[in-house]
């Protein structure tokens, strides 16, 4: 049967205009008071094969940090929406969905900030708590059936990045004597191309 997390977060979303509290920002806070990307999946840990739940995820600007470890950067976006299904299998839970999202970056060439839309493709076997962890499932759910997706999501967010973060394909960088930044301005520095072996002569003449 197949079930979704939207009439859980669409009462919670009501309760918070009747009582003006944010339920659903706590009901998705994790222990290091990190809002963290988080579902309760109990009701699969103990379900038969197939069974299945859909998760429903848009939230704002997030901080996706590991809390397992204070190793490594923590990766910001400015919102996650999408959808992943839940699966229960043999070896644990199966996620399976995209989320769409953006990150701001600097461009490499001329070093201004600019926005860059990415999509997480989900594909990724959680085993269950208090089970041998190994190579192919890193990730497990939690003793109490939560389901933590902010490591996932992270290591997908590090990976859509480019090695070379480009504002656009035909971005003309900076000025190499002045700095200027030539996709929004004009310089008047010196053009001429000197052999980079000669340009000890240059400072005598």
């Amino acid at each position: 049967m197949l079930v979704s997390l939207d009439r859980t977060l669409g009462r919670l979303r009501e309760l918070e205009k009747e009582t003006g509290e944010f339920l659903t920002t706590q009901w998705l806070r994790g222990p290091f008071n990190l809002l963290m990307v988080r579902f309760d999946v109990s009701v699969l840990v103990k379900a038969r094969l197939g069974a299945a739940l859909t998760l429903d995820v848009d939230a704002g600007p997030q901080s996706l940090t590991d809390a397992s470890t204070e190793l490594g950067q923590a990766l910001e976006v400015d919102f996650l929406r999408g959808t992943a299904q839940v699966i229960r299998v043999q070896d644990g839970l199966l996620i399976q969905g995209a989320l769409e999202s953006q990150l701001r970056l600097e461009c490499v060439r001329c070093l201004a900030p600019f926005v860059l839309p990415i999509t997480l493709q989900l594909e990724e076997t959680f085993r269950l708590a208090k089970t041998s962890p190994n190579p192919e499932t890193p990730y497990a759910v939690s003793d109490s059936g939560w389901l933590n997706l902010t490591p996932l999501l992270r290591e997908q967010g590090w990976l859509s990045i480019p090695m070379k973060p480009l504002c656009s394909a035909d971005c003309k960088g900076l000025c190499s004597q002045c700095g200027a930044n030539l996709n929004s301005e004009s310089c008047v520095c010196e053009k001429v191309k000197i052999d980079l072996r000669l340009a000890a002569l240059k400072e005598l003449l």
